[in-house]
Order: C-alpha cells, then structure tokens, then sequence
C-alpha cells in the first residue's frame, strides 16, 4: 500500500500536482486498486490504516464489521464509500446507514417518478412518509423501529381536544393503513436496492379497516339514479356545467364506472362512437392500472355524447367538469334537488365515486357473470370487484333465499309414504276432518266403494272416465290416496268408529 499524488499539465503545459492525495493499495481479490484520498496527507493515512483494517476483517470474517469500522464508515465521504461498494469490500447496507434518510427519500421519490406515478400519487406517498419520519425523529436507517412507527401511528388514531375545546376524532383505520403502507413501501424499496439488508418494518402488519369505517359509499338504487338524472337535466347551471351537461356526466360516469380523474382526461379523440360497439378509450397514462382500457358503450348514451361533442375538436375535453374539489359539491346539490339522501341510516355516503359503486352493483344484479364484472370493472382482483363495489339490500338477500331447496316436502312425501302425512286433510272442507262425518264424506265424494277398483294395471277409474268432484282433486289414484289419508286420521282421532270402518274395508 502507498499513497502519492498524481500530476497533471495545465492549459500552460505547465505540470502541476494533484491536491488530492491516493491510496494504491491490493484488495480482498488481491487485485490493485487506487482509491482518492484527501487534501490532507495525515487524513489520507488514516484512510490507507483503516483501508488495511478492512481488507483484513472482509478476508476473515466475509464482510463483517466491527463497531469502529462502521462508525468509520459513517464518517467516509459518499464518493469514497460508494466505490468501496463498488469494489466489494464492503456491502451497500454498511454504506446505506451513513446516509441521511432524507437523501434516500429524494431517491425513492424520483424512483416513484420514473415508475411512472402520477404526480398526486407520488405528492401523497412523500407527505406520509415524512409525516412518520419526521414525527418519529429518525435520521439514519438505524433509528428506524416497527415499534415506535405503530406507536406514533396509535397515537394519530386518538381523539384529541383542541384549544377551543371541540374533540377532535383521529384517524381512522384506513388511514392508519395508508401511512403503514408508506413507509413500508420506503423500506421495501431501499431493501431491493441493497441500501438495507432488510426492512425494519415488515412485520408490521395493517388494521382491521370494518371495525371504524369512517367513509363508506353506497350504491344508487335505480329509481334514485333515474331521478337524478332526470332533475339534474332540467336543473340549473352549476360550476360552469349545464344540467344536461351534468345528467349526461352522471349516466355516463354509472354506465363505464369511469373514475373522476379517468374522466377528466378524455377528449373527443377518445371516443369512437361509430363502432360496433361503440367505445370509450382511457389512455394508460391515467388509469388506475396504468394501461389503455377500452370500454364499450352503450347505444343510446354513444347518440347522446355524438350530439354534445360532435362539434368540439379532437383535443377539446368531452367533458368541462369542476376542479376535483368542487366535484362532491356538484353532486350533492343535484341529490339535494332530486330529493336523494346524501348519507343514509348507516353512515354510508353517496359521493362521485358512488357511481362507480353504483355501475358495478348494477351489473351484479343483472346477472352479469363475476369474471366479466371484475374485466368491467378493470380490477385485477375478483374479491375487490364482489366485496367493495357490489352492494346487495337485505330484500335482495332474502330473495336469493329462495332459491334454496325446500327441505319441507322431503319430510312431507316421507310421511304420506307411512300414511302418517295430515296434509291432504286441510285441503278438504271443515266438515270432512270431522271423526263422525269422515265416512259420509268419502262415499259423497267418491261415489261408494264400488266406483274404485284394482285390477293387474293398477288403480283405475270404475267407468274409465275421471271423476268429476266438487274439489277437482284429479284422477282417481289420488283421490284414493286422499281418501286413505282421511281414514287414517279418523283411526287416530276415533278409534272405534273408524276401526270398524277399516275392518270392513279390509
């Protein structure tokens, strides 16, 4: 190992000297390497002896640190530690921890970036994360605790007092939620890039969203949703929209399940209302799911948006909607025209994205089979398709009840089968469940004994014709079993009168 100094001629060809001291030296592959120093030759020294420390303990132990090492390393400027990465004398995590956190979330972000998140999303991501950063007060990779991350987040979650003395609700499971998910997208990240041997936070685990739902939506019932499109029409203008524009927006946005933003980036171009069918094309860059989606359309609603837009240029947006803040607004104004409960008895709110909850009901209850509903939908998973977004009513449920089988009438045909069944009795007028007027009654109905008889086919009809009764019970085979029935009851209910009788019929 030796240090020198490099020179170099300047635009004189003068030859000058280098200010910074190097450091040759052969690594743990036994290959030579030169390594930048500093200004200063003691500086550079001390760089070479703890160069050689290293050398040492990755040939001994394959990379292990002792604690003076990696203090040492903590100090290296992030030029000299990144080449040290570089060479393979020490692992990226060693190098990682001698880096503010705040320069490995400037990269994070700009990873998010060219990922391809949209600007919002990525503006979401870094504010939670650096509210949990910086209310945690971590600095450097080794401050970061799972603990101390749930007890920050617990914290958010408790209702506080402000000055004024009104309670203030904190957040909600689901929020709690996205500022997990965060910071453990952070630390996964900086794990794949080898910053970290592994994220401090993966055994966090989220909340149970159902127990503090704070923002439920609900579907639209039909008759609702007809009501409002058919007053939002002829309402008045609002948030530079016409009330046609408005109803058209609303039967469009439940027909497609269209998101807000999604609709926001249409234009005319994206619409090819000539087809068969005719189409709506959302561009990758603003889908959820960042790919191109087109969705069909239906014929009289393409008609209705080939009358608005067809004089607009193929640039022109199909839709002139508010900001996004003034989008509920809009909505709740027109609810309020048509008569339309904002939040029900349950809390659950109808707000613009309701319409997509509302789309996606409407195609479960049509009948529309679960795999085409989720394509409609554009969700990757079926559960988010049938659990979210699909809303069913009690009435509805207990609809679906019917179709069950009823487990009534196995019991029934076991029963007349050992002539114990009382059912066909309640078919028959009041006098007839009476014990005394039982035989009256069957030889009324039947016409005597003599009308029905057994031969080698069966019971027949005595005349070959059907017996025509006041009770139209069918052929004579069921009115024989009927009639049976009837005796059987008597014997239960008056065994001397009917004991003789069935003696006698025996």
């Amino acid at each position: 190992m030796r240090l020198f100094r490099t020179t170099y001629r300047d635009r004189e060809a003068r030859v000058r000297q280098a200010s910074k001291w190097y450091v040759e030296f052969r690594d743990h592959r036994d290959v030579t390497r030169r390594l930048p120093g500093f200004a200063s030759r003691k500086a550079t020294e001390e760089l070479a002896r703890n160069l050689e420390r290293l050398i040492a303990f990755r040939s001994a132990t394959g990379g292990q640190l002792d604690p003076a090492l990696r203090k040492w390393l903590t100090d290296l400027p992030r030029s000299t530690a990144t080449r040290l990465v570089e060479i393979g004398l020490v692992d990226a995590g060693d190098v990682a921890v001698s880096v503010a956190l705040t320069e490995h979330r400037r990269d994070f972000v700009e990873a998010l970036r060219v990922k391809g998140v949209t600007a919002k999303h990525v503006c979401l991501i870094s504010t939670r994360l650096d509210r949990i950063l910086d209310g945690c007060g971590f600095r450097y990779w080794s401050d970061i605790s799972g603990s101390r991350v749930m007890r920050f987040l617990s914290d958010l979650r408790s209702d506080r007092k402000t000055d004024d003395g009104e309670t203030v609700k904190g957040i909600s499971p689901q929020t709690f939620n996205f500022y997990l998910q965060a910071v453990k997208q952070f630390c996964s990240w900086a794990a794949r890039e080898r910053r970290i041997d592994q994220s401090p936070v993966a055994v966090l685990r989220p909340l149970n969203v159902k127990i503090d739902r704070r923002h439920d939506r609900r579907a639209l019932e039909p008759k609702e949703l007809r009501t409002l499109i058919d007053t939002t029409n002829s309402g008045p203008k609002r948030f530079g929209m016409t009330g046609a524009e408005r109803a058209l927006l609303y039967r469009f946005a439940s027909e497609t399940g269209l998101r807000a933003g999604e609709i926001r980036s249409l234009r005319k171009r994206s619409f090819d209302l000539q087809g068969n069918p005719p189409t709506v094309t959302v561009e990758a860059a603003y889908s959820k799911r960042r790919r191109a989606d087109t969705l069909p359309l239906r014929i009289d609603t393409a008609e209705m948006l080939r009358n608005e837009i067809s004089s607009r240029t193929d640039d022109a947006p199909a839709f002139r909607l508010p900001s996004e803040h003034n989008m509920a607004d809009m909505l709740r104004a027109d609810l309020v025209d048509g008569g339309i409960e904002c939040k029900d008895d349950a809390g659950r709110v109808v707000d613009f994205h309701a319409l997509r909850h509302t789309f996606i009901t409407n195609l479960a209850r049509g009948g529309v089979h679960p795999k085409l509903a989720q394509d409609l939908a554009r969700h990757s998973d079926i559960n988010l398709t049938l659990s979210r977004y699909s809303h069913t009513v009690i009435g509805e449920q207990a609809t679906a009840l019917k179709a069950l089988p009823d487990l009534s009438r196995a019991e029934s045909t076991s029963r007349r089968k050992t002539g114990t069944d009382d059912s066909s009795i309640s078919t028959l007028p009041t006098p007839a469940r009476t014990p005394d007027l039982v035989l009256a009654f069957c030889l009324a109905l039947f016409g005597g004994r003599g009308q029905n008889s057994v031969d080698s086919g069966g019971l027949k009809d005595a005349i070959g014709v059907p017996i025509a009764t006041p009770l139209e019970l069918g052929r004579s085979v069921e009115n024989t079993c009927v009639c049976k029935a009837v005796f059987t009851h008597s014997a239960r209910s008056s065994a001397g009168q009917s004991n003789g009788f069935l003696n006698r019929r025996s």
